[in-house]
Order: structure tokens, then C-alpha cells, then sequence
């Protein structure tokens, strides 16, 4: 036998045995390697519980008080985490969870907690599900009542707070754990989606397996109609009535109390003061504190097509040297936004406030004990509180109408005010048909006279600014610091004002960044929006954005099939996709058979990346990629949508999808994916004779296992 071994790579490495070292020198050489070792080792875990409570040989040098109130106060930190002690510490009559991934069931639930507290004199707390230990939930009594309003998320989600209620309910063994809890429950969701309203349903039912009761039904704000306000207001007036029979609640005259605390800062330095970058939501009882680094440069941003009722934009952002901003192929992208400079002038002026706009202010919970999170980060002004940290151009309620009729500079306004914020078809026909904001409303109520609503009114009834977030249509692997996102427009209707309009906050934006980009004139009746960002640092084209992680991801595998269905800009990942095989093809790698159905318009105005697919397609070769598309307005009176175009390669499709490791992908709104996922489950039926229940089972089994992905919207 050879004393010489070749590795079996193409690279011809091989090493002889009579190379080798003497055994004493190899026997010396690992003796030096072991105790390098151990000392790395020994250092890292040194520098591991440095900050730990109970840091390595901490015994030597530990000064026997301070561990006494290190453990206090750990366990001072667990005690708040249990709901019972809140309850007791608080004296609270009624606690509100919320979980929440956008901010409006956070908002809902304040609302809630307000409404008892207002009506009934209770005293509440609503608290973020996030800052407690469900696991002591069985430590609840009968006197301890509970609200849980929590959306779904995705596909039949729980939001990321709701992740610790909903391991421990999973989790629960006894069947009468929670014999003792009481509570009542509110289920945001979108019935355009799969799973409606899912999460509540879930955690309803666990919770009444486990032993508790609920009072009421189980309400359900669909967002798919806009109906989430109208849903929770009926389910309010339910639940309430229902309290009120059963255990003899009193109701008083409503007067406004506030539950937080603005107060003027003049003396503060502008330094430390929060004037509309986005910050991190911490913990903190008294507010966000950290700022985001995540200013990103647009580098280029042109329209695709242009029509008289929309646009779309693509823009390719510059990550720089930001390490914190980096992506993977399928991730998405925050933007951050900001309202529109009428928007935020009109506001203030209708307040009063316009001469306090730069005033430094603190920002705090009234409540003792402050258990809840400051929603906004503080200090801050009021001008950045309008302009970035609340979304003062959103679509406004009846509730909210109905509440600040309180405030109304007369009796005629407060009587206009009280009958749209109790008549439905008023409130559609005077305000969501006209796409009122706030401001627009009290300008138009009474454009002369100062309304006297509370700061912290506001902050209480309208959400926190989010980001909004695009998929992301460029490939990490062939342009790895800059990121693409495609955005369609609305554009706003002719002859209206732009105070008028309350659609598109985030695509608006960026379309006025594409105009200061291009240095193109902003046309007539368009919004202007702060582009240069707070003190400047948006300047020379730059939005605070951040890359954000998905499981909408390639295969491993390159030469598994993939199979993508979009409509309109729900191609946008799938550019990227396939803009990554054909760069590992020119890598020499092999490429898996890569079919895209598109949906679009019609073929003349909104067909985006057309030479873009046609120029990959002769990269790969039509044996390997290959695309159709539909147009649903192309042919008058015949309407085609992908879910056709799917049946049309229907022979294709399921032969695919028999391969080993293929991918079944769908990126748009979700009616269409729906839409796509029945038509999948049909082609099943057809393929293999089995029946409706048991090809929706396959399509389960095709999620649970990851080979059908999804990334939808609304």
C-alpha cells in the first residue's frame, strides 16, 4: 500500500507519510496547542459572566450584602413578571393584555382599558403580553379579571410578544389550570388570509380547555373590510354590558383623564433630545432610548411605468459601510417615513401648539407603578412627536370622532362631531370617502378657532409611526450592499388637496425622495414631506431604513426546481431570484428548473422587469427558466389572474412538484394567494384522485415541511 494519500477534491493535493515530523516533536506541538487552548478558553469564560450575577469563583470576593440585594432584586424583577402581584401592588381591577405586530392592537387595548376606566371608574393597566411570565397564570384569582386582544400574524402567527402565552398554553398538561381565571378576548386578523383570526381563536379555546371562563363572545376586527374599529366597538358594547349585569358595575358621567404626562423641558439640551430618527422600543418604563443606525443612501431610483392613477418606483439603496445593515436574498426592507409637512402644520396650528413645536418635552405614564411602555421615545418635541412618531395622516374612527367631540370648540361642532361618530353611513360618506386626517377634519370643522384636545389624547388614540416593509428584489449574492425594493403609487385624485388625502404615508414619501433625488419639481397638489430628515441627516438622499430577516428563501440546493407566483409587485423577490441563478450558472454551478406565472394589469402600463426576465431567459436558456404572465384587463370583458395561468401549466406544475426538493413560492396580496393555494390544491385532486380534504392536507403538509412559501399582504 502507498505510503502517499490523495484527497478526493479536483484540486491535486497530496502529502506523503515520510513528511511528517518525529512523533516527540508532533507530541510537543500538541501539548503547546492544549494549553493555548485551555487559557482561550478559560479568558472567554471569564469575559462570559463578567456580568452575570454569580460570575465564576465569585465566592472569593463577594461581599455578602451586595449578593442580598442582587438577589432581591432579581427577584424583585420576577415578582413583576407575575400578573397576581401586579394585581395586588396596583390594586388593579382589570388587566389588558395586548399582543401586537404593528401597533394597533396595543392601541385597541388602551382604548379598552380607558373605556372601563372612564365608564366604570376601575382602575386598569394594559401591558404588553411580552413583559410577563405566563406561567404563573393559575396564580390568578376570580377577583383578577384579564382582556387578552392579540392579532394574527402571517400565517395563523402569534405576534412576537404573544410567543411566551403561547408556549405556555401549548404547554399546559393540567385541564383545569386555570380554573380560576376570568377574562374576556378581542382577535384582530384579515379574512383575505388563510387563518383569520387564528391566534385569538387558538388562545381562546387552550385557555377554556385549561379551566378558564370568558365573559362575552369572542370579538373579531377584520381588516379585510375595514372593519377592525366597527368589530371591536360592537364587542365592547357586548362585553361591558355583560360585566356590568354580572357583577354590578356602576356606571359615572365619562370625563377625560390622561395616562400620560407631558411636561415642557426648556432648560434641556437639544443634544439628547429625540427629534425623529428612529429608536429601538426597549423595556423602559419611561420610553424608547436607543436611536437605529440605520441611514442607508438611495443610489439610484427611476419610475418603471407611469399612468394617471399610479406609478412604480425602483429603488436601489446604498448600505455603505453599515454593518448592521446587511441582507440575505429573500429578506425584506423597513422604511421609516414621515408625515407630510401640511399634515404636521395644520395639526399644531388647529391646537395651538405652533409656537411650542421646538420645545424640549418629557414624556411619562401618569399611572403609579408604570407597568406599561411609553410608547414614543422621550425627550422629544412636539414637532417630532407629529411628524415621526405618530401617525397623524391615517384613516381616522368613529370612536375617535365620537371622543373628541368632548374638546370641541362649540356646541354646533360638537353636535356635528357626536352624530358621525355614531352614524356609520355619515361617517363613511363625510370622512373615509373623503380621506379625512385629523387635521384635515378640525380645519374643516372649524378652521379658526383653537381645539383643546390633550397631546396625550392623541398619543392615546392614534398609533405609534411603523415602518412599512417591501420585499426586497435584489440578490445578496450578485449586489450585496445595495438592496432593491419595488413601490407602487397611488396617486392622490385630481383636484383634491393634499390635506385631503390620507393613503400611501410610505410610498408618498418615497416618492417625494425620488423627486429630490432626480431633482424633479414636485407637481401641484402633491404633498411635501421632510426629506433632509431631523438635522439634516437625511440629506443627499438617504431614508432611515433597515433590513429585516425571512424565511422566504432559494433552496440550498441550486439545482433544486423552484416554481414562483406573484401578481404586480409581488415579483419583486422573485427578480431577485432569479437574478441570483443566473449569476450561479455563470459561477458554473447547476441550475434547477426555474418557472415563474406572473400577474399584472394589463401588458402596455404596470408589466415590470420585462427585459429583465427576457434577458435571463436567454442566460439560463428556456429549457431551464421559463415565464408566462396573465392580464387581468388586457381583453375587455375576460379577465385572467395567475390562478388560471397555474391550471394552464397545470401538467408542468405537478410534475415539479413530484421532484425531489422543489419549491413552491408566492409573493403578493393574499386574496391571490388564496386564490393560488385552491387552485394548487385542485390540481392535486386531479393529479392523484384524492379528495378536497385530503389535497388541503397535502398543502398543509407542504408549509409545515417548507416547500410552500409565502410572503403576503393585506
Amino acid at each position: 500500500m502507498s505510503d502517499t494519500f490523495t484527497f478526493p477534491f479536483a484540486l491535486p493535493l497530496a502529502f506523503s507519510l515520510d513528511s511528517l515530523p518525529p512523533l516527540e516533536a508532533r507530541f510537543d506541538d500538541a501539548i503547546v496547542i492544549l494549553v493555548v487552548t485551555v487559557l482561550f478558553t478559560y479568558n472567554y469564560w471569564i469575559q462570559f459572566f463578567r456580568e452575570s450575577i454569580h460570575p465564576p469563583h465569585s465566592w472569593l470576593h463577594s461581599v455578602p450584602q451586595a449578593n442580598g440585594d442582587r438577589t432581591a432584586s432579581r427577584q424583585q424583577k420576577e415578582d413583576e413578571r407575575r400578573a397576581a402581584y401586579v394585581f395586588e401592588q396596583q390594586k388593579l381591577d382589570f388587566l389588558v393584555f395586548w399582543g401586537s405586530q404593528s401597533g394597533r392592537a396595543e392601541i385597541i387595548a388602551r382604548q379598552f382599558a380607558k373605556s372601563l376606566q372612564d365608564r366604570f371608574g376601575l382602575r386598569t393597566l394594559a401591558a404588553d403580553l411580552d413583559d410577563f411570565d405566563h406561567a404563573h397564570l393559575s396564580q390568578l384569582t376570580e377577583n383578577h379579571l384579564c382582556a387578552f386582544i392579540v392579532s394574527t400574524y402571517g400565517d395563523g402567527d402569534p405576534p412576537d410578544g404573544a410567543n411566551g402565552l403561547w408556549t405556555v398554553l401549548h404547554k399546559e398538561k393540567s385541564t383545569g389550570g386555570f380554573s380560576k381565571l376570568r377574562y374576556v378576548m378581542f382577535g384582530l386578523g384579515n379574512s383575505n388570509y388563510r387563518l383569520f383570526n387564528q391566534v385569538a381563536i387558538t388562545i381562546d379555546g387552550l385557555l377554556q380547555k385549561h379551566g378558564a371562563s370568558r365573559f362575552g363572545s369572542l370579538g373579531a376586527g377584520d381588516d379585510a373590510q375595514g372593519d377592525t374599529e366597527n368589530g371591536f366597538l360592537l364587542w365592547r358594547q357586548e362585553v361591558q354590558s355583560e360585566l356590568q349585569r354580572i357583577l354590578g358595575w356602576k356606571e359615572q358621567k365619562v370625563v377625560y383623564h390622561p395616562s400620560f404626562k407631558i411636561e415642557e423641558q426648556p432648560d434641556l439640551s437639544t443634544d439628547g433630545i429625540h427629534v425623529g430618527e428612529p429608536v429601538a422600543h426597549t423595556s423602559s418604563k419611561q420610553g424608547a432610548v436607543t436611536p437605529l443606525n440605520t441611514a442607508a443612501t438611495v443610489k439610484k431610483v427611476y419610475k418603471l411605468w407611469e399612468d394617471s392613477e399610479r406609478l412604480c418606483l425602483h429603488v436601489d439603496l446604498d448600505l455603505g459601510s453599515n454593518r448592521e445593515l446587511k441582507y440575505k436574498t429573500g429578506d425584506h426592507l423597513a422604511v421609516w417615513a414621515s408625515n407630510p409637512d401640511h399634515e404636521v402644520s395644520q395639526l399644531l396650528q388647529s391646537l395651538g401648539l405652533s409656537s411650542k413645536k421646538d420645545v424640549p418635552i418629557t414624556i411619562s405614564e401618569i399611572q403609579e407603578g408604570g407597568y406599561g411602555k411609553v410608547p414614543f421615545p422621550t425627550p422629544t418635541t412636539l414637532e417630532a412627536l407629529f411628524r415621526n412618531y405618530l401617525e397623524i395622516s391615517g384613516k381616522l374612527s368613529m370612536d375617535l370622532i365620537h371622543a373628541i367631540a368632548e374638546f370641541a370648540p362649540s356646541e354646533a361642532v360638537r353636535g356635528v362631531l357626536n352624530r358621525i361618530g355614531t352614524d356609520a353611513e355619515e361617517f363613511k360618506s363625510s370622512i373615509l370617502a373623503a380621506q379625512l386626517t385629523l387635521g384635515g377634519l378640525l380645519k374643516q370643522l372649524d378652521p379658526t378657532s383653537t381645539w383643546a384636545i390633550p397631546v396625550s389624547f392623541l398619543m392615546e388614540r392614534l398609533k405609534p409611526m411603523q415602518p412599512r416593509y417591501y420585499s426586497i428584489s435584489s440578490s445578496a449574492v450578485v449586489q450585496p450592499r445595495v438592496a432593491s425594493i419595488t413601490v407602487v403609487v397611488t396617486k392622490p385624485e385630481t383636484g383634491k388637496a393634499p390635506a385631503n388625502t390620507c393613503e400611501g404615508l410610505a410610498t408618498g414619501y418615497l416618492w417625494a425622495v425620488e423627486r429630490s433625488v432626480n431633482r424633479s419639481a414636485t407637481p401641484s397638489g402633491l404633498a411635501n414631506y421632510a426629506v433632509d430628515g431631523p438635522r439634516g441627516v437625511l440629506t443627499g438622499g438617504k431614508v432611515f431604513s433597515n433590513t429585516i430577516q425571512s424565511t422566504f428563501k432559494l433552496p440550498l440546493k441550486g439545482s433544486a426546481p423552484i416554481i414562483m407566483v406573484g401578481a404586480g409587485t409581488g415579483v419583486a423577490p422573485f427578480r431577485a431570484f432569479v437574478q441570483e441563478r443566473v449569476q450561479r450558472k455563470e459561477f458554473g454551478q447547476e441550475v434547477g428548473k426555474t418557472l415563474l406565472l406572473m400577474g399584472f394589469r394589463n401588458s402596455a402600463n404596470d408589466y415590470i422587469y420585462k427585459d429583465d426576465w427576457a434577458e435571463w431567459q436567454r442566460s439560463l436558456g428556456s429549457d431551464v427558466f421559463s415565464y408566462h404572465t396573465a392580464f387581468s384587463r388586457d381583453t375587455k370583458g375576460k379577465k385572467v389572474y395567475v390562478q388560471n395561468l397555474l391550471e394552464q401549466q397545470e401538467s408542468e406544475v405537478m410534475d415539479l412538484m413530484e421532484s425531489s426538493g422543489c419549491r413552491f413560492y408566492i409573493c403578493g396580496s393574499a386574496t391571490m394567494a388564496r386564490g393560488v393555494v385552491d387552485s394548487l390544491a385542485q390540481m392535486r385532486s386531479r393529479r392523484t384522485g384524492c379528495s378536497r380534504e385530503e389535497s388541503l392536507k397535502w398543502v398543509k403538509d407542504l408549509r409545515k415541511f417548507n416547500t410552500l412559501l409565502e410572503d403576503v399582504w393585506g
